[in-house]
């Protein structure tokens, strides 16, 4: 079977870019299915069309600088081709003014949105069906949990997990997305909303450390996810 190649996009992001996007890198590569390039200027990276033919699955982990009017078209043309694409966690902070990507991602971060205390808290399976969460438990993880992400341009999306957002956490009172899939022209799109990891600093706050990423279930979600957005079928425990 053939490597999944991955181009993992990152190099700036309110979150600490540099252990997440290394980690998710070693996660994908540990499992023998995935090649990842990563790659740290976006714009750069994304500057040669005929290039990016030579990748599956776009990794996107970077919320920062727009990229170039030339790496956006490339990106656009690509997926719109049928390059998979996974997002990660704030991935949809900003690119405010770029609706093709806003179209891809289905709900962002946009005003309105928000979240409550770093806490633990249950994520709930809501499509037992769907290949990346068939035969997933409901888990429990310590992570943010985003909540009124709002939906774009009419794009379609499907959940295929909540969490509850308790209002004694600074929640909605609601249950929010957390894993969710959609379609952009040929491509396959997951959205993995969990992914917390503040830059290292003092203190005990838990949101300094990998916790989110730690988790076994955590884990288990995007590296289906990535497969599915690549392929379309999940061959991954």
């Amino acid at each position: 079977m053939d490597k999944i190649r991955t181009l993992l996009l990152t190099g700036a992001n309110n979150h600490d870019w540099a252990r997440s996007a290394h980690f998710c890198k070693g996660l994908l590569e540990k499992t023998g299915r995935f090649s990842v390039q990563l790659e740290t200027d976006p714009s750069i990276a994304l500057a040669d069309a005929g290039a990016l033919k030579d990748y599956d699955l776009f990794f996107v982990d970077y919320c920062g600088p727009d990229w170039s009017e030339t790496a956006r078209t490339n990106f656009e043309s690509a997926v719109r081709g049928g390059t998979g694409l996974v997002l990660l966690h704030g991935a949809t902070v900003g690119f405010k003014d770029w609706v093709e990507f806003e179209k891809m991602a289905a709900l962002c971060w946009r005003e309105g949105t928000g979240h409550g205390d770093y806490h633990e808290y249950k994520v709930q399976i809501t499509d037992h069906e769907h290949p990346i969460t068939r035969g997933m438990d409901d888990f429990v993880t310590w992570d943010e949990l985003y909540h009124r992400m709002v939906p774009m341009h009419g794009a379609a999306y499907h959940v295929l997990a909540t969490a509850y957002s308790a209002p004694e956490k600074k929640g909605t009172g609601a249950h929010e997305p957390m894993l969710l899939v959609s379609q952009y022209g040929r491509a396959r799109v997951f959205y993995q909303i969990l992914g917390h990891v503040w830059p290292k600093g003092s203190g005990d706050y838990k949101g300094h450390t990998m916790m989110s990423f730690e988790n076994a279930s955590f884990q288990k979600s995007l590296l289906r996810g990535c497969e599915w957005a690549a392929t379309g079928e999940v061959t991954l425990p």
